[in-house]
C-alpha cells in the first residue's frame, strides 16, 4: 500500500522544519538563546544549551542554572525597553570545527548594548553554548 501523497508532504515539511530548527551556525544558537530568554521561555533557551558529557547531577544543576541566567536576561532586557536586536561581532570556529567562539552584542532599544562572549560546540542537533 501506497502511503496518499498528502501524508507523504506532511511528513517531508516536519523533516524540513526540524532540520531548519537545527542551529547551522554557532550565532544561531546565541540568537536563539537571546530570543527565548526575552520572552522567559527557559524551554527553548535551554534548547540551545549544551547538556553534553553531564552525569544526571550535573545536568540538574546546569538546568536550574539555565532558568536562573534566562530570568537575570530577561530581566536585563526588560529594563532597557526590550532587544532590538543581536549583532554578531565576531565568530571563529575551531580547525576541527567542533567548537567556536562567538562574541555578540545585544542591542536594545532604548538604544543601549551590551557585549557578551559565549562558547560553544557543535553536536547532532547543532551549535549548543556551553555554560561554564
Amino acid at each position: 500500500m501506497r502511503p496518499s501523497r498528502p501524508i507523504a508532504t506532511f511528513f517531508l515539511c516536519c523533516a524540513v522544519f526540524a532540520l531548519a530548527a537545527c542551529s547551522s551556525k554557532p550565532e544561531s544558537a546565541a540568537e536563539a538563546f537571546y530570543l527565548a530568554a526575552e520572552k522567559g521561555n527557559v524551554e527553548k533557551a535551554s534548547a540551545q544549551v549544551s547538556f553534553a558529557d553531564l552525569d544526571a547531577g550535573e545536568m540538574e544543576r546546569l538546568r536550574e542554572k539555565v532558568q536562573v541566567v534566562v530570568a537575570e536576561v530577561q530581566g536585563l532586557i526588560a529594563a532597557n525597553g526590550g532587544l532590538e536586536r543581536v549583532e554578531v561581532l565576531d565568530s571563529k570556529v575551531t580547525a576541527d570545527g567542533s567548537g567556536a567562539q562567538i562574541e555578540v552584542k545585544l542591542v536594545f532599544n532604548n538604544g543601549k548594548d551590551r557585549t557578551e562572549s559565549h562558547r560553544l560546540s557543535r553536536q547532532d542537533e547543532g551549535w549548543k553554548i556551553r555554560l561554564p
